[in-house]
């Protein structure tokens, strides 16, 4: 194992510089992020680029979430990324993770790829994972019913940043209703990571089946929201990853504030001064 890194290393040096940004005390966060040199850099970046477009418009605090929590290994890094995040925007961040809690439920139909998904995948060891997080707080049961009451009872911060691993087609769209809150409670370009669009060879992700086919449909079906991939955003990377075709951002183009400025020279100088 060791010689396959330092091989793959020499043939790619940017592959060494993230090694030694990863371990190195003097590296800032923000330039760990740009090396995808911190654990779920995909996490990272949309935390990061969330909190920035939140600082530009004024917001001062977001809500991220992760769907589908499983063992639980995600959620306590999205803590740990949010506290960075934090720390370097000045942007607060609760994160949420909703969660069945007793492993998947059964497939509605062929969209949800029971050739791949199983009931009862994924159980949480609800307390373990309970004593392992600081701050996170714990949505438990079917998303059907656990997103519609979290959207009608509200009271969060503006949705910034969702992670969908819900895995099933069915659970993704039912989990939707989070894209549709009230304009106050998301960003107007909210960022989204979708877990299961790429997979092993044998999963044949298309968009006629699992979360491709959820977002096809919630596009179909909105007019002036739309789910979309970053254009080109592996070419803006300085290491080129899978997770670079996993980020799609919701735009909501009747958002009040979709059409503010958000240079992020804004937030920059404004962080500046407050310091």
């Amino acid at each position: 194992m060791k010689s396959s890194r330092l091989l793959a290393a020499v043939l790619e040096p940017r592959l060494f510089v993230r090694a030694f940004q990863r371990r190195s005390p003097f590296t800032s966060f923000i330039d760990k992020l740009a090396w995808d040199a911190v654990d779920r850099p995909h996490y990272g970046y949309c935390l990061h680029q969330a909190a920035v477009q939140a600082r530009a418009l004024g917001v001062g605090s977001i809500t991220a979430i992760e769907l589908g929590v499983a063992g639980g290994n995600g959620l306590v890094t999205l803590e740990e990324l949010a506290a960075d995040v934090t720390g370097a925007t000045g942007v607060g961040i609760e994160v949420i993770g909703f969660d069945a809690a007793g492993g998947m439920p059964a497939p509605v139909d062929y969209r949800d790829l029971p050739y791949v998904w199983q009931p009862g995948f994924f159980e949480m060891d609800v307390e373990r994972l309970r004593a392992r997080l600081r701050s996170a707080r714990l949505v438990l049961g079917d998303v059907r019913e656990t997103v519609p009451r979290f959207v009608a009872a509200g009271g969060f911060s503006p949705i910034g940043f969702i992670s969908f691993d819900l895995d099933y087609h069915s659970s993704t769209a039912a989990s939707f209703p989070l894209l549709d809150v009230q304009p106050e409670l998301r960003l107007p370009r909210l960022f989204c990571y979708f877990d299961d669009v790429i997979g092993d060879d044998w999963e044949l992700h298309s968009s006629f089946t699992g979360e491709l086919a959820a977002i096809a449909e919630y596009n179909d079906g909105h007019q002036s929201r739309k789910l979309a991939p970053i254009n080109g955003l592996s070419h803006k990377r300085r290491i080129a990853a899978s997770w670079n075709d996993q980020v799609y951002v919701s735009h909501d183009f009747a958002h009040p504030l979709y059409e503010r400025h958000v240079h992020p020279s804004l937030w920059k100088l404004d962080l500046a001064a407050a310091n």
